[in-house]
């Protein structure tokens, strides 16, 4: 408590309301909470039961300005990637040095090759670009105002936590209305601004019958996030849709005239909700079942140049000297550049070990990447330095990257946790770090003519401070949002 008390006075120089609030928040506080969350439906299932989510209970304070310099970014993110996956010669020559170590690398650049010249495709990107706080010192007494936002990673598949992001921060308003009446968030409600971009991409494919389908995991505990989206889908803009698993479709999904049709109804959209992994295809029928997904008309979230663009190995790539200036102006790229961490390659030679070297010579500030989706893959100092050893010399090491380990502040905070049949808890003050993610959609016509290119809104995921890993899905993070520190 008094390192907190220290915080405020030098960091942060909170009010006296907020010091308050989070020290008299108690049990009907964490109740207020839990049953907010269960009405919007910001609910996780936990072995089948419906859970509110865990959340922090104030929203973390962000610096505007670097929150403002992000966001211009994203635009010109968005064209980089888009335009670079259209770009055959680059993606090949970039993920043709994994293929041997990688097979889920290996087995879309196969499906990218074989569709790359077909140009009679809508695009519809829904991607989430995450970014962590960085600060050269943590500790200092600015560390808030001065640093700026590092990409963590680019999500150009199954970006999760739409809904539940939107809720999160409809309950941190309402919370600041009431007890911090001059705070100022985002405007922004991505669920809102993604649907509307989805409308878009479905308009373009003119079938007034047609329908939005979701492809999910089995048991899917995220089930009300992406109902969420089914439901802005229906409510604001009148489009039906349907949900099922991979499997369902390879054995329910008709294919005529290249048009898909599921359960009596033509299939407008696709999107994936699973499939980013490469043991999410176990068999070969699954290969089989994408590239067809590919060649057909339905539209594909991602299609297959944006789901090869999300391979890790990209983010590195993208550092080389004029590769970003291929696609977006100099000072686009600029802006761009700016708000990436650093990212070296791991191949065998030269390059690859002096890379390995800087984790060996100062493990704690780095680390090192794997070519996986989800929380939990990435590893951590000691046993980074375990793995680069046994790696040294062998082909398996391109698989990784390695990666600036960001300093983000501590920001003091309090969680609520909710589990199925107990009553919610209210834990105690802990130092938290926290992650931005920056909901986007892209929609371009058949000829590649950009029509919607946007920043939908933000959200954030927070952990303790002294967890390595922060993920909502593997239960170590909770959901936050954004309030601006008034700098």
């Amino acid at each position: 408590y008094n390192e907190y008390k220290s915080y405020l006075r030098l960091q942060m120089k909170l009010d006296e309301s907020r010091r308050k609030f989070l020290e008299d928040a108690n049990q009907k506080t964490a109740e207020f909470v839990e049953r907010y969350l269960a009405n919007k439906g910001a609910c996780f299932l936990t072995n089948g039961i419906p859970r509110p989510i865990n959340v922090t209970l104030l929203p973390t304070p962000v610096s505007k300005t670097a929150y403002d310099n992000v966001v211009r970014s994203q635009v010109y993110l968005n064209l980089l990637l888009d335009r670079a996956s259209r770009d055959k010669e680059f993606v090949i020559s970039s993920v043709w040095p994994t293929v041997s170590v990688d097979v889920l690398a290996k087995r879309l650049l196969e499906i990218y090759k074989e569709c790359i010249d077909d140009r009679d495709q809508i695009t519809l990107g829904s991607y989430r670009h995450d970014y962590m706080y960085h600060t050269d010192d943590p500790s200092a007494q600015t560390a808030v105002v001065n640093g700026c936002f590092k990409m963590v990673e680019a999500n150009l598949m199954s970006a999760a936590l739409l809904g539940i992001g939107t809720h999160t921060m409809d309950l941190h308003n309402q919370i600041l209305g009431k007890h911090f009446p001059d705070s100022s968030q985002p405007y922004q409600r991505s669920l809102i601004g993604q649907a509307r971009g989805f409308m878009e991409a479905w308009k373009l494919y003119n079938r007034p019958n047609s329908i939005f389908l979701m492809l999910v995991a089995t048991d899917d505990f995220n089930w009300f996030d992406q109902q969420h989206l089914i439901d802005e889908l229906w409510e604001r803009h009148g489009i039906i849709s349907d949900k099922m698993t991979y499997d369902e479709f390879i054995l329910e999904a008709k294919l005529r005239e290249n048009r898909y049709y599921v359960r009596g109804r033509e299939v407008a959209i696709i999107y994936f909700r699973s499939m980013w992994n490469a043991d999410h295809y176990a068999t070969e029928e699954h290969w089989k079942t994408r590239l067809q997904i590919e060649k057909s008309l339905a539209i594909k979230v991602p299609n297959i140049r944006h789901q090869v663009m999300n391979l890790k190995l990209f983010q590195q790539v993208f550092l080389q000297p004029g590769v970003i200036e291929k696609y977006i102006t100099n000072d686009e790229a600029s802006l761009v550049k700016s708000t990436f961490a650093e990212i070296y390659n791991l191949a065998v030679g030269k390059d690859g070990d002096q890379a390995a070297q800087l984790a060996f010579d100062s493990p704690k500030k780095w680390v090192l990447k794997p070519s996986k989706e989800g929380g939990g893959n990435n590893i951590w100092e000691e046993e980074m330095v375990q793995v680069l050893k046994e790696l040294e010399g062998k082909k398996e090491r391109e698989a990784y990257v390695l990666m600036q380990r960001l300093q983000p502040p501590n920001i003091p905070n309090r969680f609520v946790k909710c589990s199925p049949r107990q009553d919610p808890v209210i834990e105690e003050l802990v130092d938290t770090t926290t992650e931005l993610g920056l909901f986007n959609v892209f929609v371009t016509d058949k000829e590649g003519k950009v029509l919607v290119n946007e920043m939908t809104g933000p959200l954030l995921r927070t952990k303790p401070s002294v967890a390595k890993e922060g993920g909502v899905a593997i239960g170590v993070g909770v959901m936050d949002s954004v309030v601006f520190y008034k700098e």
